[in-house]
């Protein structure tokens, strides 16, 4: 992606993405407040929580490998049924941390099923970065 770029402008590049990476994690952190835990769903709600950070760490690690060290010709090697699934990884363990204040009946249950989806998100990430070699310097 950045092939047009000299050694010194690309490394700025690098370290300001890494800052901006480190701010997003930490505001997240902030938010989801993992050592704010309600006392009756101790276990599922340190669950999500240590879950979602999981993932976006895993998230923010695939972005910035694949944008400096991933395949140029990415639109031949993604299908639609892999690019939809992609999207869907985006987006789920997102809304999934949103949106758990709205279930107050079934919260537990909720807490541990987006638990195991930031789980399997987390380990298709990783098994996809293995597959293709994005993170290998071609």
């Amino acid at each position: 992606m950045f092939l047009f770029m000299n050694d010194a402008v690309q490394n700025i590049v690098h370290f300001l993405l890494m800052i901006v990476f480190l701010i997003i994690y930490l505001l997240a952190f902030i938010i989801v407040k993992p050592f704010l835990i309600n006392h009756r769903r101790r276990i599922s709600t340190l669950t999500l929580k240590i879950s979602y950070l999981i993932y976006l760490l895993v998230l923010l690690v695939f972005v910035y490998l694949f944008m400096f060290f991933g395949t140029t010709d990415l639109e031949y090697q993604i299908s639609n049924l892999l690019f939809i699934f992609i999207l869907i990884c985006l987006f789920l363990p997102n809304l999934g941390i949103l949106l758990r204040r709205n279930f107050e009946k079934y919260r537990t249950e909720y807490n541990y099923m987006f638990s195991l989806i930031n789980i399997i998100v987390v380990v298709f990430i990783i098994l996809k970065l293995v597959q293709h070699n994005w993170f290998l310097i071609n």
